[in-house]
């Protein structure tokens, strides 16, 4: 074992012990890109995928497509991608959001919104499918 070796080992064991010491049992969730996520999906997870989209506009190679639970590609333009991550982060019924980010997963979902052409076409089909409702606003917001 290489010295560097040896030292990283003992810091990483220095860590957990200090993190135990701190009644925590190990790394932060947080650091976890699946920690939350639903473990049902078989794809990434649609809001990660329409920020990749939405990210990648103007690069030389954009994403241009989304991948449903079924495997199937779904043409999308940043402007489909920027609704639907609006739909997905929006304040309304937390039970009806939940469904929404399961629904949104496959394709029967996923191709009934982008047959919106544009987001005011989307939002239409949106309310028509989960007529939201806005949450109560806090007192802190």
């Amino acid at each position: 074992m290489k010295i560097k070796e040896m030292l990283d080992d003992i810091k990483v064991k220095e860590i957990d012990d200090d993190m135990r010491d701190l009644g925590l049992d190990g790394p932060d969730s947080a650091d976890d890109d699946n920690a939350g996520m639903d473990p049902e999906f078989k794809q990434t997870p649609m809001i990660i995928q329409v920020g990749k989209v939405i990210d990648s506009r103007g690069n030389p190679n954009p994403i241009k497509s989304v991948k449903s639970d079924d495997g199937k590609e779904h043409p999308i333009t940043p402007d489909q991608a920027s609704a639907i991550k609006m739909f997905l982060t929006a304040n309304y019924d937390i039970q009806k959001k939940r469904q929404f980010t399961k629904d949104v997963q496959n394709s029967e979902t996923l191709g009934a919104l982008l047959k919106g052409k544009n987001p005011m076409e989307m939002k239409d089909i949106f309310i028509k499918m989960y007529a939201p409702k806005g949450r109560e606003q806090s007192a802190y917001a």
